[in-house]
């Protein structure tokens, strides 16, 4: 039986009662905590018409046909954490849009698996084709291969700088015939790993120009099925370019080559030198394009301007989604404060020094402050509402998908928004509080899987991985 101000009735036998409904015209709580605020009624009451087969709001004149409007309700529940979904239902129309949560949620997260031991710092895995795992942590000086099911692991190679070693891995990446390219930001040099685990030649991270201009530094951010690797220019450290853009770069291992494929928009940074001395500071939590790489070669550039997706094939040619509407929601000093704690934990540092002689050299490392005093809110320069999405925790998938994870107030329930190859939204995924999506995976029985790596209250980070469950 359904009761709401002394009206009582039977409602159909699918409805769940227990559960919220999230129907067009009818916000549900669920729809306040994936950031739609704007629709949200906070205590909407409804009724249930037998004759009709309609719901209708308390004091509206608004009705919701069932058996048109209703997709279907599920909620899958699984080992350890289940992480809920919203109801998602058709024929929603009227408005000007709405929220971008109005897709609904199109997939839920099954924890599978939580590997016992911390990591002091964690980016992304590599999933080898039995199924295990190689991770790399820079602050802990360690590769390790993980058994994410029987919770052990093995150490590759050691710390140094000589052959099978390292001095900060910091990235794996997969590469054609099962090897494995690892970034060591130590020595700032990438090198292969066989299937067999043994450490190859490979190749420095800095490619000096011959026109003079300053060198690239391939760090690689996504490495696709051929092999090749893409990276970010230094955009405000050279001659090219506006300050306002930084390229997209791919290169060739083969022939040693790289070119800009892609150009992303960011917040223009303030440049200053002194002597030979050049320092960028960075406005904060102000709006930056984002980008990813699928391991067909497509590269997913996420606008902030109009919060769409764009995709740059590889043979040239761009598809382009609509602009997604979002609300643009204050930034409180508590947000700020976040945000300066979450990039202090892993920040990556590059020093470029150049001699009078000519000669360059470059030093990287991850990590903290150096034990100096941290910089205060107010020494920072801040965006007055939250951009559409975090900068750089975008991950496309094999299906040519693109995760999104949304910038949001500590108050919300963390999601990411999931746009198809066509540049559309196709929904949101509600994620892990605390947590960071480092990559994507399949199972032996050919289920997707997602790896997310979540921060604790000491700052350990700990690795997880999730079955997704499609709608």
């Amino acid at each position: 039986m359904f009761t709401t101000e002394g009206f009582t009735a039977t409602p159909p036998p699918f409805f769940p009662l227990h559960r919220h409904l999230a129907l067009p015209g009818l916000p549900s709580p669920l729809d306040a905590r994936a950031g739609n605020r704007e629709n949200h009624v906070r205590h909407q009451r409804i009724r249930w018409s037998r004759s009709d087969q309609v719901w209708s709001a308390v004091g509206s004149d608004t009705n919701i046909d069932l058996r048109k409007s209703m997709k279907r309700i599920h909620l899958i529940s699984g080992w350890g954490v289940m992480i809920p979904l919203i109801f998602a239902v058709s024929g929603c129309s009227g408005g000007d849009g709405g929220n971008a949560s109005d897709s609904g949620v199109i997939a839920s997260l099954q924890l599978e698996a939580a590997y016992p031991e911390p990591f002091s710092y964690l980016n992304g895995v590599r999933e080898l084709p039995d199924g295990r795992l190689l991770a790399a942590d820079p602050l802990s000086q360690v590769l390790l291969r993980l058994d994410m099911d029987a919770g052990t692991a093995d150490t590759l190679g050691g710390v140094g700088g000589g052959p099978g070693e390292y001095e900060q891995p910091d990235q794996v990446f997969p590469l054609p015939g099962d090897s494995t390219l690892l970034v060591d930001i130590g020595r700032t040099y990438l090198t292969i790993i066989g299937p067999d685990g043994r450490f190859h030649d490979g190749m420095s991270m800095a490619l000096p120009a011959d026109d003079g201009s300053p060198m690239a530094i391939v760090m690689p951010e996504a490495v696709d099925a051929s092999g090749r690797i893409y990276f970010r220019g230094m955009a405000g450290l050279g001659r090219r370019g506006p300050a306002d853009s930084i390229g997209v770069a791919r290169y060739e291992r083969s022939t040693n080559t790289s070119e800009v494929v892609a150009m992303a928009w960011r917040t223009e940074p303030t440049v200053s030198r002194s002597g030979g001395n050049v320092r960028m500071s960075l406005p904060r939590m102000v709006p930056n394009d984002d980008w990813a790489v699928s391991p067909d070669g497509w590269i997913a550039v996420v606008r902030a301007n109009g919060y769409r997706v764009e995709w740059h094939l590889p043979d040239g040619h761009v598809i382009s989604g609509p602009d997604t509407p979002y609300e643009a929601i204050p930034i409180s000093y508590a947000d700020k404060e976040a945000d300066m704690e979450r990039s202090f934990s892993g920040g990556l540092s590059i020093s470029i020094m150049r001699s009078d002689a000519g000669d360059t050299q470059m030093q990287m490392s991850r990590g903290g402050g150096g034990g100096g005093d941290r910089a205060s809110v107010e020494d920072q320069e801040w965006g007055e509402t939250f951009p559409p999405f975090l900068n750089n925790r975008s991950m496309a998938t094999a299906a040519n998908d693109i995760w999104v994870q949304r910038w949001l107030p500590a108050s919300e329930e963390p999601r990411m928004d999931v746009f198809g190859p066509d540049g559309i939204l196709k929904g949101s995924v509600l994620i892990p509080r605390e947590s960071q999506l480092i990559g994507f995976g399949q199972s032996l029985e050919r289920a997707d899987l997602a790896y997310f790596v979540r921060t604790d209250e000491f700052g350990l980070q700990w690795l997880e991985r999730y079955r997704i469950v499609w709608e």
